[in-house]
């Protein structure tokens, strides 16, 4: 006589157990080997009934031997044409499923690409709008940093030829990029940032900072949003602008080609910009001595190269240095006239709301 197990808390294993009582042998892992599967079952079949016919009907009819085989090839035409129209069907049904399937993931990576642009367009906005707030404090209108973007293009444009890294997509990037060059000046007090002469050596001390500001502020920016073409151009740009060929710049004093090539264009462009631009202490230099000065830079303060382009473009930089001081000053009446638009607009939605 078996002892009787008493614990109650011992699981019945017939009640708690999940696995199946079947084993399936057989699990196709794919649609191509779930269709295969069918169609060699199918044959197997078609085949098997096609044969036990035959025999039913050898064993229980008497027929001329020339019937028996005519029927024989009857059941198996038969067998085939159904076999070959399964065949078909599942052909379609994939072909159909494949199309389906790529539209659909056609249809999600537009949407993917078009919500990532999205983003990234609202990102790069709102960060040059910020620049543009920061350029505000140290230019009299708000298109330094549309200028400096214009003549970066233009000299990145007659580089490229002979710098492979200079694409179309590079270039866009220099672009919007070359507006956070100055962007660390929002730390810098008003006394030294706009003091109509000369700065002290402690002020100049003062001023310099704002590379390592502006390359501070984007550094947070890219920690929070990751790595990012764009940012790290940014970065660059805001941290060695100032930076000299011959190493005699701030803040690190390298040289040369370990300057990266997008602050070493954006040095011209905001010298040249700086030069010919009126400022609350100084006067707007023309664009002959604007040249000179940077010819006197050549291989000291400018790369070379980029000096060269400079010449061989610098009838493009005066046409936009003129056309900026005309026809795109921003005055105070254009701002309020944009801010009661924005606002009459906004009144508007507000009561189309409403009303709905």
């Amino acid at each position: 006589m078996h002892a009787l197990d008493t614990n109650p808390s011992a699981p019945d294993e017939q009640s708690v157990s999940t696995k199946p009582a079947i084993e399936i042998a057989f699990r196709p892992r794919t649609r191509r080997a779930f269709m295969t599967a069918v169609l060699i079952a199918q044959s197997g079949l078609l085949l098997g009934s096609v044969l036990l016919t035959d025999t039913w009907v050898q064993q229980n009819f008497q027929l001329p031997q020339q019937l028996v085989d005519r029927l024989f090839i009857l059941e198996l035409s038969t067998a085939l044409s159904v076999l070959t129209l399964t065949a078909m069907v599942f052909f379609l049904a994939s072909r159909r499923y494949k199309d389906v399937l790529e539209q659909t993931n056609q249809q999600l990576e537009d949407e993917v690409h078009r919500q990532v642009s999205n983003g990234l367009a609202r990102r790069n906005a709102l960060i040059h709008g910020l620049a543009k707030l920061a350029d505000y404090r140290d230019t009299d209108t708000g298109d330094h940093l549309d200028r400096i973007g214009h003549y970066a293009r233009v000299i990145a444009t007659q580089l490229q030829p002979t710098h492979p890294i200079i694409t179309d997509e590079w270039i866009d990037r220099l672009v919007l990029a070359s507006s956070l060059h100055d962007i660390g000046k929002v730390g810098i007090p008003d006394n030294v940032l706009l003091k109509p002469g000369r700065l002290t050596d402690d002020e100049r001390t003062i001023m310099e900072k704002h590379t390592l500001i502006g390359g501070e502020t984007l550094l947070s920016i890219r920690n929070n949003f990751g790595a990012d073409e764009f940012l790290d151009m940014g970065i660059e740009i805001a941290l060695q602008h100032h930076e000299k060929y011959d190493g005699s710049g701030y803040p690190f004093q390298i040289a040369g080609e370990d300057i990266s090539l997008a602050a070493r264009i954006v040095a011209i462009a905001d010298v040249y910009d700086a030069l010919t631009t009126a400022r609350v202490y100084k006067d707007a230099m023309s664009h002959d001595k604007a040249m000179s000065i940077i010819h006197e830079g050549k291989g000291s303060h400018f790369d070379p190269a980029i000096v060269d382009a400079f010449d061989q473009t610098q009838a493009t930089f005066n046409q936009i240095r003129s056309q900026s001081q005309t026809t795109h000053k921003l005055d105070r009446i254009d701002i309020e006239q944009a801010a009661r638009m924005f606002m009459d607009e906004n009144n508007s939605l507000d009561t189309l709301k409403r009303a709905a």
